[in-house]
């Protein structure tokens, strides 16, 4: 109760109270959604990363193109993080392993593209690559543990 305030000062806390919990229960309605698309998003990047590489097409020039997605679910995942409770979702703690499988794929493919190319490079990231692929599955296994897909 808020003392000494008038009932329309009581009327527009009480509203802007009920604003933001909806606006936390809408983040946690879509976030099955939105948690998919970063996993499909980092592992199809890990993927034309690995064959750019592998064309010899991959430039220094070219990585923000593959770091970009990275930034963004690390967006994702510090807003999930600030709106989970004291164990976050287990599809959560999935996506943030693919966040660290990706940073690793992308450490590998920045050093292969220096020294490799073609099928060589290629095989050189063929196990991080596979690394990707599996943490990304995780992730859709959790969602659909979760009842989220």
């Amino acid at each position: 109760m808020i003392v000494g305030g008038s009932r329309r000062r009581v009327k527009v806390v009480l509203t802007l109270v009920v604003n933001l919990s909806l606006l936390g229960a809408c983040f946690w309605r879509s976030y099955g959604k939105a948690t998919a698309t970063h996993a499909d998003l980092l592992v199809a990047m890990a993927r034309k990363g690995a064959d750019l590489v592998a064309s010899g097409r991959l430039t220094a020039e070219s990585m923000p193109e593959l770091t970009y997605p990275l930034e963004r679910a690390d967006a994702f995942l510090h807003a999930a993080a600030a709106r989970s409770t004291d164990q976050p979702p287990a599809s959560l703690r999935a996506l943030q392993d693919l966040r660290a499988r990706y940073q690793e794929f992308l450490d590998a493919l920045d050093r292969v593209r220096r020294e490799k190319s073609g099928e060589a490079a290629r095989a050189a990231l063929a196990e991080p690559l596979a690394t990707v692929e599996r943490a990304g599955e995780g992730v859709r296994a959790a969602l659909h543990a979760e009842g989220r897909l």
